[in-house]
């Protein structure tokens, strides 16, 4: 699960994006010139490292050298050795190989998510970071659910039933339609089940902060006018809850607590990092403007590149794909803009 879950933060463009990596991947690729098949020769800047070595070639630092600062916090020549293989597929494993540019842009592209994920932490209240970070998990553990297929069905046919009771079976989507919105909820209604299996939901009566407890797990009083103003309006508190409602509004309650907690943890600090900087770089790439001048620009740029390259494929329409670019574009701004307040220092 933990794997996962940083690998879902990586495909949505955390740390290694290729478009967060543009100029990199640029300079990289004219220092990876690859045969048809497999590569034979890699050039940096003279260092041919596939034929015989220049008389000048770059001393190599210890694997504990500092290369270079960001914002004060240091980054080793093992984590940037380790960063550089995994970008160049192995063939260049040496940071101290590389010509200045290209180390300023790949130390830029490592800090990349430290920096984002910094900005996320000053970001995001205590409460906000818990709710994502459980909201994440609990996703997680649905999709990786194994649903029979015969219970999707069965739940199909009880939904069928409550629409035609209803007279509402013409607005019912086919099952293909809502399929998986089905699976999900069975899902999660199963992973709830196990969490609160064997635990004790009870009133606490004898504190003023307290409201009750889920298992060892304390249920604060704030946290529950918090969710009573959310459900009720701010019509209902937990002083004016009768004995009987305020055990039905802590039951629940307990199920996010118990979510919370098992996502505090089963997820590394490294995995948490991960999740609020993702949340919050999705929601600065949605307050990029990008304009439809950019838009055709990069449309031409590309059709351009495909002409030069004398591929058969076609460049789909630019309403196809017109979203695509428009997010390509805006994590470029983004990266720049992140990039550019960023103190780093060569070493």
């Amino acid at each position: 699960m933990k794997r996962t879950i940083i690998a879902m933060s990586v495909a949505c463009g955390l740390a290694s994006s290729p478009v967060m990596a543009d100029h990199l991947k640029e300079s990289l690729s004219g220092m990876l010139k690859k045969k048809e098949e497999t590569p034979s020769l890699v050039n940096l800047n003279g260092i041919d490292l596939d034929g015989k070595a220049k008389p000048l070639k770059p001393k190599s630092r210890s694997s504990k050298a500092v290369v270079a600062t960001v914002n004060g916090e240091k980054i080793r020549k093992k984590e940037a050795d380790t960063y550089l293989s995994k970008r160049t597929n192995g063939k260049i494993k040496d940071f101290d190989l590389l010509p200045k540019k290209q180390r300023l842009s790949l130390i830029k592209e490592l800090a990349l998510p430290k920096i984002i994920a910094k900005k996320a932490q000053k970001a995001f209240s205590s409460e906000e970071k818990d709710a994502l970070i459980a909201r994440a998990w609990m996703q997680n553990a649905m999709a990786k659910a194994k649903v029979p297929e015969a219970q999707i069905k069965a739940a199909y046919e009880r939904i069928k039933a409550q629409a035609k009771a209803k007279s509402a079976l013409a607005q019912l989507p086919p099952l293909e339609k809502i399929k998986e919105r089905i699976k999900m909820q069975i899902a999660e209604q199963q992973l709830i089940g196990q969490l609160m299996r064997g635990v004790e939901v009870k009133v606490d009566s004898t504190s003023k902060d307290i409201a009750g407890y889920a298992g060892m797990i304390p249920i604060y009083v704030e946290d529950v006018n918090k969710a009573l103003a959310r459900m009720t309006k701010g019509k209902m508190t937990w002083a004016t809850l009768s004995p009987k409602d305020r055990l039905g509004v802590l039951n629940m309650i307990a199920p996010s607590k118990l979510i919370t907690l098992s996502a505090k943890n089963a997820l590394t600090k490294e995995q948490k990092d991960a999740v609020l900087a993702n949340v919050w770089m999705q929601k600065k790439l949605s307050e990029i403007d990008v304009s439809e001048k950019e838009l055709k620009a990069r449309y031409a740029k590309l059709k351009t590149i495909l002409k030069k390259s004398k591929s058969k494929k076609k460049l789909p329409e630019f309403s196809k794909i017109e979203p695509s670019l428009k997010m390509e574009i805006a994590r470029e701004k983004l990266v720049k803009s992140l990039t550019k307040d960023a103190k780093i220092t060569l070493k």
